[in-house]
C-alpha cells in the first residue's frame, strides 16, 4: 500500500513539475488558481468597467461627475433666478419703489451719484431726462450689473440678484428721473423721449 500512496504523490509532483524551471535549488511548479478566483477575478474586471462607463464616462456622455455636477449648479441657477424673478414680478410698483430706495442706500449708490441722485463729481445725475448708456430699462439693468469699470461704475451681478436689480431700475426710472433736486449735475449723455 505504500507503494501505491508513494506513486500518487510522484504521479501529483510531476503534474505540478510541468516547467522545467530550478533557480537556486527552487523548483517552479505550475499551480493554477482554484476556479472561485479565477470567476471572482473575471467578476471584478467586468464591474470596473461598468463602474468606469458610468462614472467617469466615455466621451460627451453626460453620466460622468464632471457633467453631473456643472448640470446640478445650471439646474440650481435656474431655480434661484425663476425665484428672484417671481419675488420681483409679484411685488406692486410702489413696493418695488421702496426696496430700490432701501438699495440705493445701502449698496453705496449715493456716494456716487449723490443722495437723490443728483450726480457728483463721480457719477452722473440720475435726475434728469439725460441718459450716457441708454435709456431703456434693459439698458439700466445691464450697466447696473455688469457696471462700467472704465467710468469707476462698480458691476453689481455679484451682490445684487436680478430681483433687486429690477427694483432699483424701477427706483432710478420712476423715483428719481425728472425728479430736479437742487444743485444737479449739468446733463450728460443723450436725451430720452
Amino acid at each position: 500500500m505504500d507503494e501505491n500512496i508513494t506513486d500518487k504523490i510522484n504521479e501529483t509532483n510531476k503534474q505540478e513539475e510541468n516547467h522545467d524551471h530550478e533557480y537556486d535549488g527552487i523548483k517552479e511548479l505550475n499551480n493554477p488558481s482554484p476556479m472561485w478566483v479565477i470567476l471572482l477575478f473575471l467578476v471584478t474586471i467586468g464591474f470596473s468597467g461598468i463602474y468606469a462607463v458610468k462614472y467617469f464616462g466615455y466621451p460627451n456622455n453626460g453620466m460622468d461627475q464632471v457633467s453631473e455636477y456643472k448640470s446640478s449648479i445650471e439646474v440650481q441657477k435656474l431655480k434661484m433666478s425663476q425665484t428672484a424673478d417671481s419675488k420681483a414680478g409679484s411685488l406692486p410698483e410702489p413696493a418695488m419703489i421702496a426696496e430700490g430706495g432701501k438699495l440705493y442706500k445701502e449698496k453705496g449708490c449715493i456716494a456716487c451719484h449723490g443722495q437723490k441722485g443728483e450726480g457728483n463729481a463721480i457719477g452722473p445725475n440720475l435726475c434728469d431726462n439725460f441718459w450716457i448708456n441708454g435709456c431703456k430699462n434693459e439698458e439700466i439693468i445691464l450697466i447696473i450689473s455688469e457696471g462700467k469699470p472704465e467710468k469707476g461704475m462698480t458691476p453689481f451681478k455679484s451682490t445684487l440678484t436680478a430681483s433687486q436689480i429690477k427694483q432699483l431700475t424701477v427706483y432710478i426710472k420712476k423715483s428719481l428721473s425728472k425728479s430736479k433736486p437742487e444743485n444737479g449735475k449739468a446733463a450728460q449723455g443723450i436725451e430720452c423721449k
